[in-house]
């Protein structure tokens, strides 16, 4: 197996530097209470609606963190792929650095603590300029999109293509049609701070939704598998993690009780239905390859 990250100027480091950024972000917002290591509140510690959502933007960034992730080292050896996935990255880092200035500096009437939102904005300058200086080498060469429409069927491509449309109209729900207050228990109010990283998280979903729609228009069979592979591992994950802050959320969206399991089922018995028939009908199709046949994990 090859390395994983070997820092020639073949190696897509500036892809796993974006990964680790969302994934190291993502742990530190599940781990420790942002609102007096981030968002300074008199030292208080965060209440309901900002104890949601801060478990969601955390989920989020690990979201992007493990697709990015997946997605940089199947294409590892593929240049063109890369670039096409530095670009999309790009746009993502863009929009969390246009996030992390809304945040604003605490200091100045912002939410942010004064020397943490000068780093996280470095942090996000620097992730910019390093995908920047990838995209815009003069010898790059770019991936050319794979018609959507080709090989749709019962499989792993059709419910990307039902995942893209979902996230999509997450980001106008998030932004423009779902009340945030809605989500939670009766009596929580939602605080300035929480209703920011409600609106975080649509950012956050976006660069998912530039993840999935890469995997669909330029990448392969293989990475349609992967792809619903990690929306199966991480709703395994977003559900072990919402049992925790489950006091502070209301029925309404099926959170609580039994509602959170049917979801479950749901989500991962379509993944199951699209892998398990990808593969059947693979066989009848020359050239598609599945995880693990072939060489279609670049290792």
């Amino acid at each position: 197996m090859g390395q994983l990250i070997d820092f020639s100027t073949s190696c897509p480091w500036q892809l796993y530097t974006f990964a680790f950024v969302h994934l190291l972000a993502g742990i530190f917002m599940y781990t420790f209470d942002v609102c007096k290591s981030v968002f300074p509140k008199n030292n208080q510690a965060c209440v309901g609606s900002e104890i949601v959502m801060q478990r969601m933007a955390a989920l989020s960034l690990l979201y992007v963190g493990v697709i990015f992730s997946v997605l940089t080292y199947h294409n590892k050896g593929s240049p063109s792929k890369i670039t096409r996935l530095s670009s999309l990255a790009l746009n993502g880092a863009v929009a969390v650095l246009v996030g992390v200035i809304f945040a604003g500096n605490n200091a100045f009437g912002g939410f942010e603590r004064s020397w943490m939102h000068v780093g996280d904005m470095l942090v996000f300058f620097i992730v910019v300029g390093i995908l920047s200086s990838r995209v815009c080498q003069q010898d790059a060469e770019w991936a050319n999109k794979i018609p959507i429409r080709d090989g749709l069927g019962i499989n792993c491509k059709s419910l990307l293509v039902l995942f893209v449309i979902m996230c999509t109209v997450k980001i106008l729900a998030l932004t423009d049609f779902v009340d945030p207050s809605m989500i939670l228990a009766d009596g929580l109010k939602l605080t300035k701070l929480a209703h920011y990283m409600w609106n975080f998280v649509a950012v956050l979903v976006l660069e998912v939704l530039f993840g999935l729609f890469f995997s669909l228009a330029f990448d392969d069979d293989a990475s349609h598998e992967l792809m619903i592979g990690t929306i199966v591992f991480m709703t395994l994950v977003s559900v072990a993690s919402i049992f925790g802050i489950q006091d502070y959320m209301s029925d309404m969206y099926g959170m609580n009780g039994r509602g959170i399991w049917i979801k479950l089922g749901i989500v991962v018995g379509l993944c199951v239905v699209g892998i398990v028939g990808g593969r059947i009908s693979g066989r009848r199709n020359t050239g598609y390859q599945g995880v693990g046949e072939g060489t279609s994990l670049n290792v």
